[in-house]
């Protein structure tokens, strides 16, 4: 398979295609050159420019259907699942056709379609996971609240109560140690999502930069195309210029035709003396004649050079066109491929505001343990002062407020993440 890697360059098939349009278009001129010079159809000083004229209508036609089939075509359907997935479809499949610039730039386009998809999904499985663990952590406070609660209750009734206090301050530390553990894998899958959202997003500039090779591509072929456009109105001009030096070369024709019409009038009036003049002056005529025809001659094949070259203009301006078209197409894409980008990095910025979030609720709740272990050790070391443990006991009912506030924010933010998931269309992953 090597051998033909070197045929997964764009610029490569355009240099073969036009190689070989030149090649058959040679060889076509040449079989028609050899067909004029065998049957006389035109004098030969005029072929080269019919030769010229096949050669160019050949050639343009054959690199404008190949720049349509090879870029344009391959590009438009690209784009077209460009704007499918910027609508939110990412169970689109994207078809490759080649393995050049165009087909790198699928590949890569395919890869992070798929990227964005998992990623989405991993958004959404993540978002659930923190919906229910949010739950749980909502439950643990209530009933964390309630014991406290009864706790308190117990303290200030009798003081004996302070043991099962004990137990019930023993519990809430398992308790939140066991929120702890879930925020801290809540805050390690956020992570992991952040650095997915960052490849992603360096998955799509480098699409981009694709894109950006693309354009450069297009441009050369822009430029290859209005030289080729230059050189055709060039030689309609010279044929223009040489019409009118036909047009020069019938005047003095006729006027040479009517010399020697007058110079046998005069021949005859001299009589004998005159016969001499008079054959010089009928050579003069007959010449003149000749060379009026053959300059009507040239003028039918100068006026068919310069139809063939206007319609080879009008091709030209056609193909210039195309790849007009080419390149709008290829710089919608760039800028999808921006949308793209902008989109991570601001996904990338929100999956951030979650783990500042879920570093933040992990710190109340390190504060909270702290403050419950402190309220046990003072119940064991003094059951009779009540009135302390009741404080700390209604300190710690503040802090699982907090807590609880805390933990509806996160369960918001995983609703909005599990609303924001739900507007794109992901088939889902076996």
């Amino acid at each position: 398979m090597k051998k033909y890697r070197i045929f997964r360059s764009l610029r490569t098939k355009m240099i073969v295609i036009i190689f070989f349009a030149t090649l058959f278009s040679t060889m076509i001129s040449f079989k028609l050159h050899e067909m004029i010079r065998e049957f006389g159809m035109i004098p030969p000083e005029f072929s080269i420019f019919v030769n010229t004229i096949i050669n160019l209508v050949f050639v343009t036609v054959i690199v404008a259907l190949f720049t349509r089939r090879i870029i344009i075509s391959p590009l438009k359907k690209l784009l077209h699942s460009t704007k499918k997935i910027t609508e939110g479809e990412l169970d689109i499949e994207i078809s490759k056709t080649s393995n050049d610039e165009i087909g790198q730039l699928t590949d890569e386009f395919i890869l992070m379609k798929e990227f964005i998809r998992n990623l989405v999904q991993k958004v959404n499985e993540t978002s659930e996971h923190i919906n229910t663990s949010a739950e749980k952590l909502t439950a643990n406070t209530v009933e964390t609240s309630y014991v406290s609660e009864q706790i308190s209750s117990a303290i200030q009734s009798v003081a004996a109560g302070s043991e099962e206090q004990t137990k019930g301050m023993e519990f809430i530390v398992d308790a939140v140690a066991v929120v702890n553990d879930e925020i801290k894998d809540i805050t390690k899958n956020t992570e992991e999502m952040v650095k997915s959202t960052n490849n992603t997003v360096l998955k799509a500039k480098e699409g981009q930069a694709v894109v950006d090779n693309t354009v450069t591509q297009m441009s050369l072929i822009q430029n290859s195309v209005k030289e080729s456009n230059n050189s055709i109105v060039l030689l309609q001009e010279r044929s223009q210029e040489i019409g009118q030096f036909l047009n020069v070369i019938t005047e003095i024709a006729d006027q040479t035709n009517l010399l020697a019409l007058n110079a046998a009038i005069e021949a005859a009036r001299a009589g004998e003396a005159g016969k001499g003049f008079a054959v010089v002056a009928e050579e003069v005529r007959k010449l003149a004649e000749q060379s009026n025809e053959s300059a009507k001659q040239i003028a039918v094949l100068v006026n068919e050079i310069q139809k063939d070259t206007l319609s080879s203009v009008k091709t030209m301006k056609r193909v210039t066109e195309e790849v007009k078209d080419g390149i709008n197409i290829t710089n919608d894409t760039k800028e999808k491929f921006t949308i793209i980008s902008e989109s991570m990095l601001t996904m990338s910025d929100q999956m951030k505001n979650i783990l500042e979030a879920a570093n933040k609720i992990s710190t109340n709740i390190v504060e909270v343990a702290g403050s419950v272990d402190q309220v046990t050790g003072i119940a064991k070391e003094n059951s009779q002062n009540s009135m302390n443990v009741s404080e700390a006991s209604q300190e710690q009912l503040a802090a699982i407020e907090e807590i609880t506030s805390s933990t509806k924010s996160l369960a918001k933010i995983a609703d909005d993440l599990v609303e924001l998931t739900k507007t794109v269309h992901v088939n889902e992953i076996a």
